[in-house]
């Protein structure tokens, strides 16, 4: 036993010694001295530890060719590991072997981001602790891997302030920064469907032409009074949006160069056609906002009623000291944007005023599920009684809904028929929000410059269908994913050695 010992330590030392040429290539390179000295040791300790005859028979016997040979056979198997090692870090290759190829790019996706003209770059703002990280930066690498136009940079918020300032960057709000020269686009997440569409963009810059209707008492965006748009209408212009009106009647049909059509304040009934020619318009795959008023009948209960949404004949009203706010009045509620769609996302710290609004229903059974942007408060309900609000004042009655009560609902489906389109639409019980009177007031302005600028995304926009996650995702740490990582490239290896050489070692003394 007493010879045994130092013949395993040998071993050992020398199978830490040849060791270090792995972990100095694909482990921890700080971590190579450390087993370089543990190695040196063992060693010395087991020549130590052996008597002299032993020692000149080790390397002068039959054992040392044999441990030459050995040695020399580790070495090339550790330099052709080196080689290939060096080869995979040049050029990766990666094979998706999920069922549902959850981890490959869509056609749509490989031919956008392959045929990319100009250099594109994109910041990604997360820390490295965060649960989006991960996905986000795999993402964004399959990407980066089909072009070498397509570059990206993953950015720690706290270590990179002046970044954030600059692009505005909220953990709540803008999380990745899409920009090819002097155009950029702005995305919530980093998800494939919003960065190929954001791409598609910023590669092809251009203005998209939003038309507001007229001839229905329609305030005008042109008109600067209290009761006109011309505020809103600048602040499209100022994201990149060409305002133009449209008269239905005189055209027949929207215009096949239309980002997005907004009905805003109508004071008269659309007539049939007019809806019709807004029916087709959304059959084609357009993009609509209807912003309602109260006790108006504008003719678009049906055309409502197909993207699933009912606005109710009603007034809301808010009791609340909160609503008497800014010289606001009961029928001007204090609104919560909703957390639950990018329209309003950014603006649930903000809240917002619509000055006499009615409610909204989302219908059962529709195509899609109408999702609320803007709800009133708990102590609002929808007044039916709207005459009684001016003689007799605000009293709620038996039968009349309570908040919080949906006054503002965006919608959104798949054309089925190819090519395919995603329709969009925003409504809202109120038009006078974002009229110049009361366009400054909260986050009414930012409310609906967002709204428009969701719809009008781009005509030829990909609708990139989601595919099934069955597995689950494992998310570590960088420390976490290291002792991961010297476990499997090190230690589990090595123990296996030791153990078979001591084995073996132990069995030949005998």
């Amino acid at each position: 036993m007493r010879s045994l010992l130092p013949r395993i330590l040998s071993a050992v030392g020398a199978v830490i010694l040849a060791s270090t040429l792995v972990t100095f290539l694909f482990g921890d390179s700080t971590l190579v001295l450390v087993k370089a000295g543990a190695g040196l040791g063992a060693l010395a300790a087991g020549l130590l530890l052996s008597e002299r005859r032993g020692i000149a028979r080790f390397f002068t016997g039959r054992a040392a060719h044999f441990g030459a040979a050995t040695l020399l056979s580790g070495l090339c198997l550790a330099g052709s590991l080196a080689v290939l090692g060096w080869m995979a870090h040049r050029r990766p290759l990666a094979w998706d072997v999920t069922r549902d190829r959850i981890h490959t790019l869509s056609p749509e996706t490989a031919q956008t981001v392959s045929g990319l003209a100009s250099d594109v770059r994109v910041l990604a703002f997360y820390r490295q602790d965060e649960e989006g990280y991960a996905p986000s930066e795999a993402l964004l690498r399959r990407y980066a891997a089909l072009s070498p136009r397509f570059s990206f940079e993953m950015v720690d918020p706290y270590r990179n302030p002046e970044l954030v300032k600059r692009h505005s960057a909220s953990e709540r709000g803008v999380r990745v920064v899409v920009s090819a020269g002097a155009e950029e686009a702005r995305l919530k997440d980093a998800d494939e469907e919003s960065l190929t569409n954001a791409l598609a963009r910023v590669t092809h810059p251009g203005k998209r032409r939003v038309y507001f209707t007229e001839g229905h008492g329609e305030p005008s965006p042109d008109d600067a009074s209290r009761q006109g748009y011309s505020t809103a209408a600048q602040s499209l212009e100022a994201a990149n949006l060409e305002v133009a009106r449209l008269g239905l009647a005189r055209a027949g049909e929207v215009p096949p160069d239309a980002a997005a059509v907004v009905v805003a304040g109508a004071r008269k009934a659309f007539l049939d056609p007019e809806v019709d020619a807004l029916r087709r318009y959304l059959a084609g795959g357009g993009h609509l906002g209807l912003f309602l008023e109260p006790e108006v009948n504008a003719g678009l209960d049906a055309l409502l009623r197909d993207m699933g949404i009912e606005a109710d004949d009603d007034m809301v009203v808010d009791p609340a000291p909160s609503s008497r706010l800014m010289g606001g009045s009961a029928v001007a509620p204090i609104l919560r944007a909703s957390a639950a769609h990018p329209v309003s996302a950014a603006l649930t710290d903000v809240g917002l005023v619509f000055p006499t609004t009615r409610s909204l229903v989302a219908l059962t059974g529709a195509r899609a599920r109408a999702v609320p942007l803007a709800l009133t408060a708990q102590s609002a309900w929808g007044e039916t009684d709207i005459r009684s609000l001016f003689t007799t004042g605000a009293k709620q009655d038996e039968g009349e809904k309570v908040g919080p009560l949906p006054v503002a609902m965006a919608v959104q489906w798949t054309v089925a028929e190819p090519p395919r389109r995603e329709v969009r639409a925003v409504v809202a019980g109120d038009s006078d929000f974002f009229s110049n009177g009361y366009a400054s007031l909260l986050g009414n302005l930012e409310f609906f410059r967002s709204a428009v600028s969701w719809l009008a995304e781009p005509a030829d926009r990909f609708v990139i269908r989601s595919r099934a996650r069955e597995a689950s995702r494992l998310l570590l740490t960088q420390g976490e994913a290291s002792v991961l990582e010297f476990l499997a490239i090190d230690v589990l290896p090595v123990a296996i050695i030791v153990a078979g050489l001591s084995v073996w070692l132990a069995r030949r003394a005998r």
